[in-house]
């Protein structure tokens, strides 16, 4: 009689928590899926190239839901390789469309050759540019749910993550909050310089934060960056993977030189401020752990999917904290000009340009001010005082491509991106 009580008690519960979500998002609810391809943002490479970014939406077919939430997901490929309609992505992707949830793959700006990784500078700017290229992603589901709501999504249920670059991606997007988490030497001006942390990609006024993250064989540059109201996080790692490192260390066998926490560290970490996470840890050293694997890409898939429901809303038993970061109680990272001092203005056009580019400084931005003109990495390429209100730069001499402004006056500075074409 206990059993029968007890089994009761649970169809009972299972059936409640199911209804909460009309039955979506646990089992597959769908059989095929529709995918759609859309532009959803561009931006200059470090060469100086244009790049237009397209995202594959994925969505049950013949779902009429709304209020439904979004899982984006980010290829890997070393930052220099891979796409949106890698094997890996597609598949996580069209599973958890079945179960109801809107997917999109996304491409992002890559190195041109791998041989850029080898320096820190380069490496830490063509991350933060795909960073950018994510937050812009994000906002454009924030964008449509206020606007046309072609895709009837949750703008407040989006989760964000990928596959080896793509899953350190998507978790340094969620869990670096501002520039001042960055405390590595220059990298906040790195930043500045292609940008800033949201960077221009697209969508801009819209807020870019994340419910929850999630990475196979992903990392975050320092988990010191995770604070105790972040969201979760569920993570697959081997635990011998030399590409990320289990724990701490050099990805691509040191080829790269930055480090990263991979899973194993940041599983420490959410045990340590007691953040709902997942960890599925596995012996070997495959990158990412399903690579040879279809029963780990299938223990993975439905990892991903528990992880997911545990922190939907209209889960009532979800495992999200009450005072976890969201766009209304925490504050958004700012975009362009987050290094300027407001002391310091200037207007700089036309952009694209030629061969002459104007500079036009405001009154308290004259005095001992100089303006230099670098290159993608960094090199100084020109530099001069500011004699006047307005100055016309001659940089015919200049190939095209992108370069960087940077304005100086006492302890200011004000950096802008600009391309020559």
């Amino acid at each position: 009689m206990k059993k029968i009580y007890f089994l009761a008690i649970t169809l009972f519960a299972t059936y409640h928590l199911s209804a909460q979500c009309n039955g979506r998002y646990q089992t597959d609810i769908f059989a095929n899926v529709d995918i759609s391809t859309v532009q959803y943002g561009s931006n200059y490479n470090l060469a100086g190239t244009l790049i237009n970014l397209t995202m594959d939406i994925y969505t049950g077919q013949g779902d009429t839901g709304t209020n439904r939430p979004v899982v984006l997901l980010a290829h890997g490929g070393s930052f220099s390789a891979g796409t949106k309609n890698d094997a890996d992505v597609v598949y996580f992707a069209t599973e958890l469309a079945k179960k109801g949830y809107v997917c999109a793959s996304i491409n992002y700006r890559l190195a041109t050759n791998a041989f850029q990784l080898i320096s820190e500078e380069t490496t830490v700017k063509i991350v933060f540019n795909a960073i950018q290229d994510g937050k812009a992603a994000v906002r454009f589901f924030k964008q449509d749910a206020a606007t046309i709501n072609a895709y009837k999504v949750n703008p407040e249920q989006i989760f964000f993550g990928g596959s080896s670059a793509g899953g350190i991606l998507a978790i340094n997007l969620t869990y670096v909050d501002s520039t001042a988490d960055l405390t590595f030497p220059n990298w906040q001006t790195w930043l500045s310089e292609v940008g800033g942390l949201e960077g221009n990609s697209g969508n801009p006024g819209y807020c870019s934060r994340t419910n929850g993250t999630f990475g196979f064989a992903g990392g975050v540059a320092d988990t010191s960056y995770i604070d105790p109201d972040d969201v979760p996080w569920y993570g697959s790692h081997a635990l011998t993977d030399q590409t990320v490192q289990f724990g701490y260390g050099q990805p691509l066998s040191g080829f790269t030189p930055v480090f990263l926490y991979g899973s194993g560290s940041m599983d420490i970490r959410m045990a340590n401020i007691n953040t709902y996470h997942h960890l599925d840890q596995y012996a070997g050293g495959d990158h990412p752990p399903y690579i040879n694997s279809a029963t780990i890409m299938a223990n993975n898939k439905d990892s991903l999917a528990m992880f997911l429901y545990n922190i939907l809303d209209c889960n009532p038993s979800n495992l999200q904290k009450p005072t976890q970061k969201n766009c209304i109680n925490s504050p958004q990272p700012v975009s362009v000009g987050e290094f300027n001092n407001l002391s310091l203005d200037a207007r700089i056009y036309p952009n694209p340009f030629n061969d002459e580019l104007m500079i036009e400084l405001n009154d308290n931005s004259l005095e001992n001010t100089t303006i230099a003109i670098h290159n993608s990495v960094g090199q100084l390429l020109f530099t001069k005082n500011a004699t006047a209100y307005l100055n016309k730069l001659n940089l015919a001499a200049l190939p095209n491509g992108i370069y960087l402004v940077k304005i100086t006056a006492a302890q200011n500075s004000y950096t802008k991106m600009v391309v020559k074409n």
